[in-house]
């Protein structure tokens, strides 16, 4: 694609932008001899449909718990961690526990702190491998031979076509097999050059190699010209690739400044999926103490509308700064990190399927089988070291893979969603203006979408519902159901002003895998998708709680503690523990109206949002948070009684209330404002579907999840409104009478609240 198209292509980042959209999207631009790389994973089909799985899912194979006896040893490595959301570092003066202390029903409050381990590097592997990564300042070698053009030809030929949902009919075929070979029949992994696993399948039936092609920039060969290379063009690159978002866009053009990757030298590929699809893979070798010996690797996914992050010297997320780890502190720490543009995205192919296991997950068993083959990535008996991280769609990809792929050790997942029916379509209530908004980053930014995506999304706006078969599709694209077959450690990280995919998303998710037994672990910080207002998050947590959860479950690293369970924090910034998920409860603070009101059903007039005040924060920040709850002014409400003490508001407030009234209204909304700073509660907004037929009903319904503290004397006022801008309608119409309201808020337990000393109490 000619550099106009990329420039075209950028004007679309100032529509899509607060949506995690990117600026453009590009077909391969210049290319290289391709090389033939081994590596073997069978295409197997898994559930994705949530209730409705059409066959068994494909045998897993079982991982022992992951403590002193775990399949992986590894020793502590020195870990450097960014202070103050700089690129300083630091170590700790004591080493870790050598194990996590067991699950008690104890609540810690107080600020945390960041700790390092202080101890030594493991031995690595010294041997040498042809395929080690290059010099600094040299080029990517030409392979002549035209073997790997037939290679890639024969497995495009063989595995071109495009999987159907159907499992029972979505056998794969080997290339050179004539016959299907059933997908849950085979769980092989490729031969290195030590020992093999006892169930590795014979080479006659493995499945067939990775076929992944080496890509070359434009203007990559312009930096090895004498004096002009590097003297001009290397530093203009450079500085482009330093600059958020487009240095990732225009990489395909400029590629990496030679000799200023941070101390190793990056290189990208085309790796071919199952169904033939080229997926534009970035590879970053560890750097630190790692550099040039074989590291954990970490696959780290872009969010929706982005391509994959490619400046390896990058402190924070080029777009969630301090609400995603940055690239720059995995690689320091001694791991590699891989990236990626996902399917019909910018420069891979294919066909955007929304994060579905037998597209985006065919795509990362397959990212997964070619890096066994890589000389960087450290084995244990064949069996790669991986991790996961990355947020809302780069979240939801590490849920499917680790479900569908038993070699990822250990996942992060951020700001993700349990399931799309109940994030995008809650109560029946389409979140239009998030959809709209998501559906105007992927035009935006050219991408190649499932059409039944953008009709889905019309049919909410103009109907105010989603049909069967929709609701079906997004079940299908939901990782709900593929939660029982996760036994790779989970760190969840959600929002607590998150209003695409909320607290209850993340809460379903950790209820589940604790629920069978996964190492898992909840933190709450404020960011998302969604304006953080009242406080500052510098991403000290988030980056602290991922670098621990990869230490200890990824590098096997006995001697790393992850801490508490439960972490959160409140609107202030304050950071709370608990060492079980979810916290205990105490006395609920209630209160009740027998009067009530009526209730005018407006469209858009006096209802909650949009919140301006969002951009408070800064322009990212408010365009994520305009689709936020405010304070209404025309609302039913309920003020909740102040108390003489200080007030852990956790969890799901829960609502009960009488209704009658006649009109065209199918929702009304309800939310908490804080009386003393006049904003929405977790800028949270909940849908409540009403029956307007002139009888009377009772609604009963939690509202969404919150975490917020109440000082002595503060109060919180309930608002029961007729309108809210992320669930905009076309039209409403009617009145509604509610009276019998009772609302209860969830707080810590009090019990475990007087236990603390004064010292770790907040005022």
């Amino acid at each position: 694609m000619v550099a106009g198209s990329y420039v075209g292509r950028i004007g679309g980042l100032a529509v899509a932008l607060g949506i995690g959209a990117a600026l453009f999207v590009g077909q391969g631009v210049a290319s290289a001899e391709p090389s033939s790389t081994s590596g073997s994973e069978s295409s197997s089909s898994t559930d994705s449909g949530g209730t409705k799985p059409a066959a068994e899912p494909a045998p897993k194979k079982k991982k022992p718990t992951h403590e002193a006896s775990s399949r992986k040893t590894g020793t502590a490595t020195t870990r450097t961690v960014r202070s103050d959301a700089t690129e300083s570092t630091k170590k700790a003066d004591e080493p870790k526990p050598e194990k996590d202390p067991a699950p008690t029903a104890s609540v810690t409050v107080s600020s945390t702190t960041a700790k390092t381990a202080d101890v030594q590097p493991p031995a690595r592997s010294t041997a040498t491998n042809p395929q080690a990564p290059l010099a600094e300042n040299s080029p990517t070698a030409p392979v002549g031979s035209p073997l790997p053009w037939m290679m890639m030809a024969a497995a495009r030929q063989e595995l071109g076509r495009t999987p159907s949902l159907n499992r029972a009919a979505n056998a794969v075929t080997t290339s050179g097999d004539a016959n299907p070979v059933d997908a849950k029949s085979v769980d092989a992994k490729p031969v290195d050059s030590g020992p093999v696993e006892a169930n590795t399948l014979a080479a006659a039936d493995a499945p067939p190699a990775v076929v992944a092609i080496p890509q070359t920039s434009l203007l990559q060969p312009l930096q090895l010209l004498p004096v002009v290379g590097p003297l001009f063009v290397t530093p203009i690159v450079a500085v482009i690739h330093q600059i958020p978002l487009i240095g990732d866009v225009l990489h395909p053009l400029i590629g990496y400044p030679l000799g200023l990757t941070g101390g190793s030298t990056p290189r990208d590929y085309k790796v071919i999926s199952s169904d033939g699809t080229a997926i534009y893979v970035h590879f970053f070798p560890a750097q630190g103490s790692a550099l040039g010996m074989p590291a954990p690797t970490i696959l780290n996914g872009p969010g929706l509308g982005l391509p994959g992050e490619t400046n390896p010297t990058a402190v924070a997320n080029p777009f969630l700064a301090h609400q995603v780890i940055g690239m720059a502190p995995l690689l320091t720490n001694g791991y590699n990190v891989v990236t990626w543009d996902p399917r019909g995205e910018w420069n891979s192919g294919g066909r955007l399927e929304i994060d579905n296991p037998e597209f985006e997950g065919q795509d990362m068993k397959a990212i997964i089988s070619w890096l066994e083959t890589q000389p960087e990535v450290e084995l244990v008996h064949g069996d790669p070291k991986i991790g996961m991280v990355g947020a809302s769609y780069g979240g939801g990809i590490q849920l499917v893979t680790a479900a569908i792929d038993p070699r990822v050790d250990a996942i992060v997942p951020t700001i993700v969603w349990n399931n799309l029916n109940t994030s995008l379509y809650k109560s029946e209530a389409p979140k239009t203006s998030w959809g709209a908004l998501l559906t105007a980053a992927l035009i935006f930014t050219g991408a190649r979408v499932n059409p039944q995506t953008y009709s889905a999304v019309a049919t909410a706006l103009l109907t105010g519902s989603l049909p069967q078969t929709d609701q079906d599709f997004l079940d299908d694209r939901s990782p709900f159901g593929l939660l029982q077959h996760i036994t790779a450690p989970t760190l969840l990280i959600q929002g607590t002003v998150d209003t695409l995919f909320t607290l209850a998303e993340a809460d379903a998710n950790a209820k589940a895998l604790i629920a069978q037994g996964v190492p898992t672990k909840v933190v709450w910080y404020c960011g998302g998708h969604g304006g953080c207002i009242t406080s500052t998050n510098d991403g000290d947590v988030i980056e602290r709680a991922t670098l621990d959860w990869l230490d200890r479950y990824v590098k096997n690293d006995l001697s790393v503690k992850t801490g508490p369970q439960f972490e959160w924090v409140d609107q202030h910034g304050q950071n709370f523990s608990s060492k079980v998920y979810p916290v205990p409860t105490g006395t609920a603070l209630t209160a009740s109206s027998e009067e009530g009101g009526t209730l005018p059903l407006l469209l858009l007039f006096g209802g909650s949002g949009p919140n301006l005040r969002a951009f408070e924060g800064g322009l990212i920040n408010g365009l994520l948070g305009i689709l936020s709850g405010a304070k209404a002014t025309n609302a039913v409400q309920v003020t909740l009684p102040a108390q003489p003490t200080t007030t852990y508001i956790v969890g799901a407030p829960q609502l009960e209330f009488n209704y009658s009234g006649t009109g065209s209204s199918t929702h009304i909304y309800a939310q908490l404002v804080d009386d003393t700073t006049g904003l929405v509660l977790g800028n949270q907004v909940t849908p409540i579907p009403v029956t307007l037929d002139g009888e009377t009903h009772t609604a009963k319904i939690p509202l969404e999840m919150v975490a917020h503290t109440l000082a002595p004397g503060e109060t919180v006022t309930l608002q029961l409104v007729a309108s809210a801008v992320e669930y905009q309608a076309l039209w409403s119409s009617g009145t509604l009478n509610v009276s019998h309201i009772k609302v209860s808020l969830p707080t810590v337990a009090a019990s475990e609240m007087a236990s603390l000393s004064a010292a770790q109490q907040v005022a």
